[in-house]
This record gives C-alpha cells, sequence and structure tokens, in this order.
C-alpha cells in the first residue's frame, strides 16, 4: 500500500501521468471487486412447486377473497347437512345459529375498525394543525 501512496504523489508532480495512474488505480479497483464477486457463495435459491406454490399465487389475486368466501359457505352447509342428517328443522335452527353468530361478529369488527379510522383521522388531524 504504502508504495503505491509514493507513486501517486510522484506522479501528481509531473502532470500528464496523473490521469494513467488514476486509470491503473480505477481498473485496480474493479478488478477486485470482480474478483470479490465471483468467489462469494450465495445460497441456493428454492424455488416452490406443488399445490403450496399455485395457492400462494392464487392468493394474491383479486379474485381470492370472492372464491375462498363462497367455498367456506359452501364447506358450512356441507357440515350443517351432516350434522342434521336430512332433518330439515335442524338443519335450519343450525344455520340459523351460524348466521346470528357471523352477523353478531361482523357487527363487533365494524365497530372496532371504525373506532381505530376516527382515531386515526384524529391524530393526523391534530398533527396538521
Amino acid at each position: 500500500m504504502a508504495n503505491t501512496t509514493r507513486s501517486r504523489s510522484g506522479s501528481s508532480s509531473r502532470g500528464g501521468s496523473s490521469r494513467k495512474s488514476t486509470s491503473k488505480t480505477a481498473a485496480r479497483s474493479t478488478r477486485s471487486n470482480s474478483s470479490r464477486k465471483t468467489t462469494a457463495k450465495s445460497a441456493p435459491v428454492q424455488t416452490e412447486t406443488g399445490f403450496s406454490a399455485a395457492f400462494k399465487k392464487f392468493a394474491s389475486t383479486r379474485a381470492a377473497m370472492p372464491v375462498i368466501f363462497l367455498g367456506c359457505i359452501i364447506l358450512l352447509v356441507g357440515i350443517d347437512l351432516l350434522i342434521s342428517w336430512n332433518q330439515y328443522e335442524l338443519f335450519f335452527k343450525i344455520l340459523g345459529i351460524e348466521i346470528l353468530i357471523a352477523v353478531v361478529i361482523w357487527i363487533v369488527l365494524t365497530l372496532v375498525f371504525s373506532k381505530r379510522v376516527t382515531s386515526d383521522s384524529g391524530n393526523t388531524a391534530e398533527d396538521e394543525v
């Protein structure tokens, strides 16, 4: 390292040769960077295959939420039919209870999230003033 510093200071006093030394230094630094890149080993990339990869890809689309919602409804109605064993009164009682539970949960979640939105908007209004 010390030898390169001396040659740089000596060549800078000569004038025209300072450009050559700078390009040599740039060439050396790019060589060392490229050698570092080739010697560094990267971890192997694992790609997902099969059902889980397809489901993740589908879940990121806009059609995922309605399809999953309909699938859950069909699953619940099917379970209700299996439980009731074609006793229609029991089937509709179970289905009614499930609908009431879903409505109560929806109301609670709506109230919770509406309070968050109003409190967040209230904080931003105070920050602006």
